[in-house]
């Protein structure tokens, strides 16, 4: 077992599960309570997306038999799928510019949906036992699904920094979400180059989410204002 300041990274990986689990609980609550209603079933459904691909991250963690593990090939890369989509809403909310709109979301989900089913049927995976993370499935051929979400995760960065000289851009958010990018970008270029930092791409993930809770609570933030 790895250590890190007497506590063992296979716990620190458990805890990053549960925080992010926390959040989406808080991202879900907020976006049901406060946002439009495009924006509130977008958000969900996506979030819960998220939430099955940490379930199953969990079941890898705490299963001790690889045996029937294969099942969970179908969810464990639901972030083909979301990431992209998470990005998208996350600068949508942030940017506060009409130039954005929403209907290029569903460009968003009919490509990376249709590839994410492509690389799941397509590629086999290899199931391996990690001493932090449990088991860990990877596809023995991603078809360049990394490169493209390293693209999308550039565009992204490319984009938020852009906004942040927009007048009426939310500074703050757009900040974390150039945390994010920067995070993702920097994870999966060191993991192109063949070193495996799965934990630390489960970081991005988390931030992510944190930026995309951020976002979402500022229409918690004007409801309040318009009520007084």
């Amino acid at each position: 077992m790895f250590k890190l300041g007497g506590i063992g990274l296979d716990y620190i990986y458990l805890l990053g599960i549960f925080l992010m689990v926390l959040l989406l609980y808080e991202g879900v609550t907020t976006a049901f309570s406060y946002a439009p209603k495009k924006i509130k079933h977008i958000t969900i459904g996506t979030l819960i997306l998220v939430l099955f691909r940490y379930i199953s991250l969990f079941i890898l963690f705490i299963n001790k038999k690889p045996l029937y593990l294969y099942l969970l090939k179908p969810i464990i890369f639901l972030e083909i799928v979301y990431l992209p989509i998470i990005g998208f809403i996350t600068i949508y909310m942030l940017y506060r510019n009409e130039k954005i709109k929403l209907n290029y979301f569903y460009s968003i989900v009919l490509i990376f949906s249709l590839f994410y089913i492509f690389v799941t049927l397509k590629s086999p995976v290899n199931t391996m036992l990690s001493d932090i993370y449990g088991y860990v499935i990877i596809l023995r051929e991603d078809y360049g699904l990394y490169l493209i979400l390293e693209v999308v995760n550039t565009i992204y960065l490319i984009l938020a920094m852009k906004a942040l000289g927009y007048k009426y851009s939310n500074k703050l958010g757009l900040a974390l979400m150039i945390l994010s990018a920067s995070l993702t970008v920097l994870t999966i270029l060191i993991s192109l180059l063949g070193v495996n930092l799965f934990g630390v791409k489960i970081l991005g993930e988390i931030l992510w989410i944190l930026t995309l809770v951020y976002s979402l609570r500022q229409f918690k933030k004007k409801s309040i204002i318009l009520t007084k």
